[in-house]
């Protein structure tokens, strides 16, 4: 296979695709509950363009037979976790949560500083999915089950609203969030995930959906759930649903998709495929990555000096 190459810039990271969007974390991710948009599957129109180079044509070396049980019951739960060799270049919850305590330490002290009161900080906001929940398509059969493809509810935290004041304090340039965020990243944006883990994160689904491994176990997929009476090219062109919660015909589809992933083994041997890939990238991209993880240290030694000042009293 060909050495992967670092994409260009990203339009937005790759966690779920299979609702809409792929929480590359990411799937990283965060759209609100509801229902994606599309055609159900009694009139998809199935294409080969969801996952460039994975095509229902191409005949793989090994097609396992598959005769699934298609009953509630015959789906389990996938794994609760996969992981990559990207994970360590993320930045960790606990990390950005630090990060985000120095900036609303120092925006508080800020508006203070301009006779204003402080809002009550809002807190970092948990993921609407788990980075890698839905990476390569459903794998939860309780989810299935309960919402299809359709995402679980995820209200957003509340915060009091600003006086017209402190918008200004706060926004613009020099203002306060600005004048934070330099002390803390050096840069006028809040911590997250550095561009080189980002683009090889989303190069590395990329260039692993083309391995012959990949293009093989999706074939197979693809059989298995004609098998089931679904006509699907690819995982990721299930989650097309136009109604604003999970009908029970998704729901059977869903748990239809998750029996087939379990039986041709589709996220074990894409999750391996992608490892090598990752690996090879980190490897090609070496100095980077180690700034990274370089960075990250700076950040939080500064976000530490921050928060090992007294706090003003009232």
């Amino acid at each position: 296979m060909n050495a992967p190459r670092l994409a260009a810039p990203l339009a937005a990271p790759l966690v779920a695709v299979v609702t809409c969007c792929l929480l590359l974390a990411s799937c990283s991710t965060s759209t609100s509950g509801g229902g994606a948009t599309g055609t159900p599957p009694s009139s998809a129109a199935v294409t080969s363009e969801a996952v460039p180079g994975v095509t229902p044509e191409v005949t793989p070396e090994v097609t396992p037979e598959v005769t699934p049980d298609f009953t509630p019951g015959a789906a389990t739960d996938g794994p609760a976790v996969i992981s990559l060799p990207l994970d360590p270049y993320f930045l960790p919850p606990a990390d950005e949560a630090r990060l985000h305590t120095a900036l609303d330490r120092l925006v508080a002290d800020c508006l203070r500083s301009a006779g204003l009161q402080p809002p009550a900080p809002a807190g970092v906001q948990a993921p609407l999915l788990g980075r890698y929940e839905r990476r390569y398509g459903l794998t939860s059969a309780t989810g299935a089950r309960t919402v299809g493809y359709h995402l679980p509810d995820h209200p957003a935290p509340t915060q009091a609203p600003l006086s017209p004041a402190q918008m200004k304090a706060l926004t613009g340039p020099q203002g306060c969030q600005e004048s934070a965020a330099r002390r803390i990243t050096g840069t006028t944006g809040y911590p997250g995930d550095a561009y080189v883990v980002r683009s090889a994160n989303q190069e590395s689904f990329e260039q692993s959906a083309k391995t012959p491994e990949v293009v093989a176990v999706v074939t197979a997929w693809s059989r298995c759930m004609k098998r089931a009476g679904y006509d699907y090219a690819t995982p990721l062109q299930t989650g097309t649903w136009p109604s604003e919660r999970a009908t029970g015909e998704e729901r059977t589809t869903a748990l239809a998709d998750v029996v087939c992933k379990q039986e041709t083994g589709l996220v074990r041997i894409w999750n391996e495929a992608e490892t090598a890939v990752q690996r090879t990238l980190i490897q090609q991209n070496a100095t980077a990555f180690d700034g990274v993880l370089a960075e990250r240290r700076r950040m939080l030694s500064e976000a530490d000096a921050v928060l090992g000042r007294p706090e003003p009293g009232p």
